[in-house]
């Protein structure tokens, strides 16, 4: 049963994280849905017509073009059991670890990857969330397979309302 809502997600982050393979242009390099503005924090729930139930989500992305590449990383907060998971979301290569640092504080690191994610368990738990609502940035590092990495900030401002926003509609 844990397999299947963790393939159900993943299939669900695919689908609105990861660009259409017709898009051209500056479309490649952002992500599909209505994912609103660069930078800012948005709540969104849909109801699974599947399964019946709420999926919500707080997340935010930012765009990126270094000259040899033009992609998107996202982050998503979203529910899992009793807690929330956050996932680094991108279409940049092949990711092997991720880590996170909000402002000054000590970074976190995870080796759970996929393809073009990561995932921080226990966001709440872990007190992650009050890191993120009381922070102004967090510096996201994608590692990535065969080498290299990518560094990215987002800001944190609008993250506290969005997040508990999102926890409302969950309840």
């Amino acid at each position: 049963m844990r397999l299947l809502k963790l393939a159900s997600l993943s299939a669900f982050l695919s689908a609105v994280f990861l660009p259409a393979a017709h898009a051209t242009g500056a479309e490649q390099g952002k992500p599909q849905g209505d994912m609103g503005p660069e930078g800012v924090w948005a709540s969104q729930c849909e109801i699974d017509r599947m399964l019946d139930y709420r999926a919500c989500r707080v997340s935010a992305y930012r765009q990126f073009d270094d000259g040899k590449q033009q992609g998107f990383v996202a982050l998503s907060v979203i529910p899992a059991g009793n807690d929330y998971h956050l996932f680094v979301t991108s279409n940049a290569g092949q990711v092997r670890a991720c880590a996170l640092r909000v402002d000054r504080q000590p970074r976190i690191e995870t080796q759970i990857a996929t393809f073009g994610m990561c995932m921080f368990p226990n966001f709440l738990s872990g007190r992650t969330v009050e890191q993120f609502k009381n922070g102004s940035s967090v510096l996201i590092r994608l590692n990535y397979r065969g080498g290299g990495y990518r560094d990215i900030d987002f800001p944190l401002n609008g993250f506290s309302k969005a997040y508990d926003e999102m926890h409302r509609l969950t309840q």
